[in-house]
This record gives C-alpha cells, structure tokens and sequence, in this order.
C-alpha cells in the first residue's frame, strides 16, 4: 500500500489510555507469532489490541490466551481485501466468531485466491526483470495467509529494493508494473460475509479506496457500521477530515497502526496512533446492536 502522507509523531499518552485495533501476525502478512504481538502490546503499554490478520482468524486463540495473561482486552477481528472500480478496498471485521465454520471455508477460499494472486505478480516481475521465487515467497510466508509484503521481502533479500515502503511504491502498488489485481471479491460481499458472523464491519484505510463518498454510499445501507478515522500512516488534518466523514454518516470511528512488525513502514509502529477509548466503546456498542438486531430477526 503506497503512503498517502508523511508519517506523523505522536506526543505520548498514558499507558492505560493506548489502543490499537489494526494489526496483524505471522498467521497473514505479519512478521511476530500472536503471543509475541501481544508481548510487544504489553511491553508498549497498550490496554486494548486488535488482532486483524488477512483472510484468517487462525492467529486469534493463541493471541487471545496471551492477551488474558498480559491483562490486555483483544479485540478478535479480520482484514477482507475487495476490489473496487478502480482500487482495492478493504473492509475490517471486529468481534469475529473464530469458530463459525462456515464462516472459516469462505476465509479458505479466500486464502486460495491470495495464493493464485502471488504466483501471477512473480511472475510478471520475472518478466519486467525483477525476478524472485515463488519458493522463498511461500517460504516467507509460512503457515500464514500469503500476500504482496512476503513478495516485497523475497524482493529485499534479492537485492531489487530497499525496503517494503519501496517495493509497494515502485512494483506492487495499484497501477505499478508487478501489481495484479485480486480475483473478484466485492466490497458488497465482504461487508455480507462479515454480518453473518455478526461481525463488525469497518472501513479500512480509506484514503486508498479512491472514492470515499462513493463507497460509503454503496456500503452504508448494507451495513457497514464503521470507519477507519485513526490510522498510523494519516496525519493530523486527515484524521480531523475523515472523522467529520464518520460522524456525518452516523459510523463508529476506529483506528489502528496496520502494524506487521518491527520497521515495516513509517507510521506503522504499534501503537502509533492516538485512537480514543470512545472508539472501543461505540464500536462495543455497535457489536451488542449487531447482535440484538440478528436476535430479533430470528424470532
């Protein structure tokens, strides 16, 4: 994902007070097993974390169990990657229900789809003469959810780049010369999937969306009920604008760092972002409404 604006310094706030409701582990595109996410978390003073991996909720048990003994409130969540018109757009999901297994074969599916997806930008790197295996980007990736950061590491270890910042702007961002777009996935059906998990759906990162009113009109009255206002890579004024955008539309504010590790991106450290306690609250809220409305209309 190609930075949008420089990254911003935080003043320091209270350890109680830290939230970060965007991160992911190694069980996707992470680089830190979940019990060592949530040992970072602790170490960083943060009272509230959301695990948010790709496509899989595999990480979230593990994650869980060490965020009980840490004393640290996980929120369980997801990260489902759509295609636009034009751009991808993402849609997080809190408060999953990890052990809805029809809800884990449409993740499967998904995940097969994100493997198709790597084999086709290796190859078209190998192709624009920036070649890396397959092989070592599956290596990279291990047991997790494959995605463009395993390629973006394979290209760093090949010499082809610096840094992840650098392969997403030069190759692997939408509309560079390695980017493939993913197999048809829609916004529509992301925030569907997410509800009947009764799951929160939230908005992620929207500044990569293209059109975020357009967006919103689409996915609003299917129930989208959040926006990603917070996020580690915006600054001040943009955080100040979107969160008028949520407020406008009625929909909860959250925000994270899209945290994958130590030095991944700046901005993108843990904890990075001031995200109000107020958000944790409404999007809590949001959830038990969730859950009274599915209720009601099964009675």
């Amino acid at each position: 994902m190609a930075t949008e604006h420089a990254p911003t310094t935080e003043p320091a706030i209270q350890p109680s007070s830290r939230i970060d409701l965007h991160t992911h582990s190694n069980h996707s595109d992470g680089l830190q097993a979940p019990a060592a996410l949530v040992a970072e978390a602790s170490r960083r003073g943060l009272s509230v974390l959301g695990l948010t991996d790709h496509d899989t909720v595999a990480g979230i048990p593990e994650a869980a169990s060490a965020a009980g003994a840490a004393g640290i409130d996980l929120i369980p969540g997801v990260e489902l990657s759509a295609g636009g018109p034009d751009h991808e757009i993402h849609i997080l999901g809190y408060f999953v229900d990890p052990t809805d297994q029809a809800f884990i074969a449409a993740l499967a599916r998904l995940a097969a789809r994100r493997v198709d997806r790597a084999e086709r930008i290796v190859e078209r790197l190998g192709a624009i003469g920036v070649p890396v295996t397959l092989a070592r980007v599956r290596d990279l990736a291990g047991t997790g959810s494959i995605g463009r950061p395993h390629v973006a590491r394979a290209m760093i270890e090949a010499g082809h780049v610096a840094d992840v910042a650098e392969a997403f702007d030069r190759f692997l961002g939408s509309g560079r010369p390695g980017f493939v777009p993913r197999a048809r996935f829609t916004p529509t059906e992301a925030v569907g999937l997410l509800l009947a998990n009764r799951a929160v759906p939230v908005f992620a990162h929207p500044l990569t969306s293209g059109d975020i009113e357009a967006t919103l009109r689409l996915l609003v009255p299917l129930g989208l009920r959040g926006m990603e206002v917070y996020y580690g890579e915006y600054d001040p004024e943009t955080r100040d604008r979107l969160r008028a955008i949520a407020d406008r539309w009625e929909l909860v504010p959250t925000g994270g760092s899209d945290y994958h590790g130590p030095g991944f991106k700046p901005g993108r450290e843990l904890g990075a972002p001031i995200v109000p306690m107020e958000c944790v609250t409404r999007l809590r809220l949001a959830h038990a409404r969730l859950g009274a409305e599915t209720n009601h209309d099964r009675r």
